[in-house]
């Protein structure tokens, strides 16, 4: 299911860049359905109607029959969907500088929002939600919250459609970001989960009821547009702070967040009424001609000195000085803002990086795998490959785009794999990255599943090129998936730690809080090798304590920073004590070393 609100007369105010507006008003309510009420502070609510102002702290609430449209001073703009319930808890907007800043309350319901300048920085808008907060750079982001009608009851979803991208902070877990348009999440703020794209839109007018038989449109969201566009027909804009600023003229300024294929069809080409040309009366001035009874006056030419001012018509070349004021043309350009590839990370992997990936199989855990990914930054493309070790050497390969590093995956029809995010969300260390995949492959004569799976890569360094003379100490993050009695969760989290003496190729590791659990391996050898694993890799078993029935297993390696070739340890892990089971990848990075024995 997709959150797809409908654009309605989407017309701006034509607010000038040196106005600066009135105290506490920002913005008006540009579109109204029947039964959208809104109140400031402790006031009681009253009914929405077009063109009221909008102010800080302001909550603006729907019931099943209920649309708003709220238009900001800055040229975002929030529609609020039937059943909802939103508070502009926060706005801030410097005209002159083009600055903005924006925060919302979201209690349920559903909405659909508009990036203007306050989009264009970063953390600009936030949307807090019950379950966590949303953020909105540069873009286009529908969101549903607490709303079972539309598919999100107890819970958050959000689709990305257009911009720059989009960030889901659960109360609990891991932040999710949208980059790619078409992407969505949901989060029941226990972690946040990366969907497909999948379903129809939903459209809040279709949740409207239908007018009776007969009656006659009266405005609003449902009425035919009038030559003031759906607007109440009073001067809005100066009411704004803007003196002296026609009403017609503020229809012509249209959103430009997003692409026109996007906002759907603008009633602006019925909102303006056409007038007549009365300036052709001008041409009577051809009159004027008569004058030529001054050439009476040839005796001038006894003055034949005065000639030689011609000369001076060379000055006309100054009135191509005018041209200068076309030069207000440039404060269009502010636009260009809205390219946010520029300011995009770059493209830094190269070649062929390897690591480890885990899942969950009806259920149940996949044993470790290994992932490699090959990279080629010309050409902006990634091919993939996650082979876990029960497929039997079956794989999920495929190819995709690579934009940057924080923005590529690949998609085929046997599944998916698709970066999450910034790699030190596990620990400090970029020249890592890792992700989620699930795939459904076709091989042997049966099928393989994997579903909620994660996967982590880097440099891997192979075994024989370790150091031999220190012990090191590691710390990061576990990330995962977990199945308790069959209710699967993604995104939860726990504390990774591992100590290595490099000399005698022994060490532990541990991960703890994870889920309620702590579990670990306290005979770590690097001497202990996995099939199917790349070069580089170790394994081992991982416990609790005897009585509790937990077993487990991981398979892990280090990775170089380009200086350090064990800047970093990373790998997968699985665990189950009956009824519970998880699976997920860990990395952490080096907090120090030593060298044995304290020499």
């Amino acid at each position: 299911m997709r959150i797809s609100l409908p654009l309605v007369v989407a017309i701006g105010l034509a607010l000038g860049t040196s106005a600066v507006a009135q105290a506490e008003k920002v913005g008006v309510a540009a579109a109204v359905a029947p039964d959208a009420r809104s109140r400031s502070g402790n006031a009681p609510l009253q009914v929405v109607r077009l063109g009221d102002n909008v102010v800080r702290d302001q909550r603006f609430q729907t019931d099943a029959k209920g649309v708003v449209q709220v238009l900001l001073v800055d040229g975002s703009s929030f529609t609020i969907g039937p059943r909802s319930s939103l508070v502009i808890d926060h706005f801030v907007y410097d005209p002159d500088k083009g600055t903005a800043r924006l925060a919302g309350s979201m209690s349920r319901g559903v909405m659909r929002f508009i990036g203007g300048a306050a989009s264009k920085s970063a953390d600009g808008v936030t949307v807090k939600t019950p379950v966590g907060v949303a953020g909105i750079r540069g873009g286009i982001l529908g969101l549903c919250v607490d709303d079972a009608p539309a598919g999100c009851a107890g819970s958050a979803r959000g689709d990305f459609e257009f911009g720059i991208g989009a960030t889901f902070a659960p109360n609990q877990g891991t932040p999710v970001a949208l980059h790619q348009p078409g992407a969505s999440f949901a989060s029941n703020g226990m972690g946040a989960t990366l969907l497909p794209v999948m379903g129809v839109p939903v459209d809040p007018a279709a949740a409207l009821p239908a007018a009776p038989a007969g009656s006659q449109p009266t405005g609003g969201l449902d009425a035919q547009p009038n030559h003031m566009a759906g607007f109440s027909g009073g001067p809005m804009a100066p009411e704004l702070g803007v003196p002296g600023v026609d009403p017609l003229l503020a229809l012509l300024v249209l959103p430009t967040a997003a692409p026109a294929t996007s906002v759907g069809q603008s009633l602006i080409e019925t909102g303006i009424e056409q007038r007549p040309p009365v300036d052709p009366v001008d041409p009577v001035d051809p009159v004027d001609p008569v004058d030529p009874v001054d050439p009476v006056d040839p005796v001038d030419p006894v003055d034949p000195v005065d000639p030689v001012d011609p000369v001076d018509p060379v000055d006309p070349v100054d009135p191509v000085d005018p041209v200068d004021p076309v030069d207000p043309v440039d404060p269009v350009d502010p636009v260009d803002p809205v390219d946010p590839v520029d300011p995009a990370p770059t493209r830094t992997f190269s070649g062929s990086l390897q690591g480890f990936a885990g899942g969950l199989g009806g259920g149940s855990p996949l044993q470790p795998g290994s992932a490699e990914f090959q990279f080629d930054p010309d050409g902006g493309t990634v091919t993939a490959r996650i082979a876990p070790r029960t497929w039997e050497g079956a794989a999920f390969t495929g190819s995709g785009d690579y934009l940057h590093d924080l923005s590529y995956g690949v998609t085929t029809g046997e599944g998916d794999a698709q970066v999450v995010g910034d790699s030190n969300a596990l620990c400090d260390c970029d020249y890592l990255s890792w992700g989620q995949w699930s795939a459904d492959v076709a091989a042997n004569g049966t099928t393989y599943s994997a579903q909620d799976g994660y996967w982590i890569i880097g440099q891997l360094t192979p075994l024989a090129e370790l150091p031999t003379d220190v012990i090191a100490s590691y710390a990061g993050t576990a990330i995962g998936s977990v199945s308790d009695n069959g209710v699967v969760t993604s995104g939860v989290t726990g504390d990774f730690t591992a100590t290595v003496d490099f000399g005698s190729g022994t060490g532990s590791l541990q991960i703890a809080n994870f889920d309620g659990r702590s579990f670990g391996d306290n005979a770590l050898n690097l001497d202990q090798l996995m099939s199917g694993m790349p070069d580089g890799a170790f394994s081992g078993s991982l416990g609790m304590d005897a009585n509790s029935g937990f077993y487990g297993e991981y398979s892990a390696g280090f990775a170089s920073d380009g200086t350090d070739p064990a800047a970093a340890m990373l790998g997968t892990f699985w665990g189950s004590d009956g009824s519970w089971s998880a699976s997920g990848v860990f990395a952490g990075d080096k907090t120090g070393d030593a060298p044995p024995n304290g020499l």
